[in-house]
């Protein structure tokens, strides 16, 4: 199995939603994982962050990901400015079966474009094929471009098509139509956030599907479809179908308000990141263990 991490800046729940998935499945299936931390490909394409930078936020968000409980005798990190050596070799085959034409069309590439973004690609599919066994990678949607290309020129160079599961992405806090965003610190909720400033931000930047006042509200009902607090219930924090539904119905019949919607997904985030950042703070004293040796 495969997945990782683009590290442009600090870890957010969104973020965790694949990694989780990875976790269950590699239990499942007991197979080896290896994570790729892209700081090259962040410095390419975010000009306003070093090399050093991208490096930094590579081992601050490893942190988060062994903080959910993977275990370094089946499970490697790549960071790809230290693993180059591994990686290269394997990119130079994948990069030699993708012309420019391809990567123009599928990320719409132009003149302007840097020519490290424009071989990225290469080096982003080498993880699948470090191993020369049928590779999972559980993902984001956003990511699907990339290993449609890897699909492409998997046979190419005699390898099998990597398999792909797309995962739900978490919307912002300012609602639908939006992604969470770790550059965004309104729109987000990170994995290092205090009780406090989660209380804060979902009461204050949530978007909420209930009606203007509370007697509308009570007699039309609110619209769950619409509603961050009860999307990221659905999507990552109520895992109970039957409690979900009883929060669905009550909210959609009114007899739930928003303030006591956003109340229960507040607890269930703060119950959450309590472990997960005593967890983060233990990984500290593990991450060597964790990382891919060339």
């Amino acid at each position: 199995m495969y997945t990782g991490r683009g590290p442009s800046g600090h870890t957010h729940i969104g973020h965790l939603v694949p990694w989780v998935f990875a976790k269950w499945l590699q239990d499942k299936f007991n197979v080896n994982m290896y994570f790729q931390l892209t700081d090259d490909e962040k410095f390419y394409s975010k000009q306003n962050l070093s090399l050093e930078e991208t490096k930094k936020f590579a081992y601050e968000n490893a942190l988060d990901f062994i903080a959910l409980g993977f275990k370094p005798e089946n499970t490697k990190i790549i960071i790809d400015t230290e693993n180059i050596q591994t990686l290269y070799p394997i990119a130079a085959q994948i990069a030699k079966k993708i012309n420019f034409s391809n990567t123009k069309a599928v990320f719409g590439f132009t003149n302007d474009t840097n020519i490290g973004m424009i071989f990225y690609t290469s080096l982003q599919s080498a993880p699948c094929f470090i191993e020369d066994k049928p590779v999972l990678i559980p993902l984001g949607v956003d990511q699907d471009p990339h290993f449609r290309l890897t699909r492409d020129v998997a046979p190419k160079i005699g390898k099998p098509k990597p398999a792909l599961i797309h995962n739900i992405m978490i919307p912002s806090l300012q609602g639908p139509g939006g992604k969470m965003s770790a550059s965004k610190e309104n729109t987000t909720i990170y994995t290092t956030d205090s009780p406090d400033v989660v209380k804060m931000k979902i009461n204050k930047y949530a978007f909420s599907g209930g009606k203007p006042d509370v007697e509308q509200h009570r007699k039309e009902g609110g619209n769950p479809d619409i509603d961050v607090s009860y999307q990221y219930l659905r999507i990552f924090f109520e895992p109970d179908d039957n409690a979900l539904k009883k929060i669905h119905d009550d909210y959609k019949s009114g007899k739930m308000l928003t303030g006591e919607l956003k109340a229960i997904l507040i607890e269930k985030i703060n119950n959450f990141l309590k472990i997960h950042q005593e967890n983060r703070e233990k990984a500290r004293d593990k991450i060597d263990k964790f990382l891919f040796e060339n």
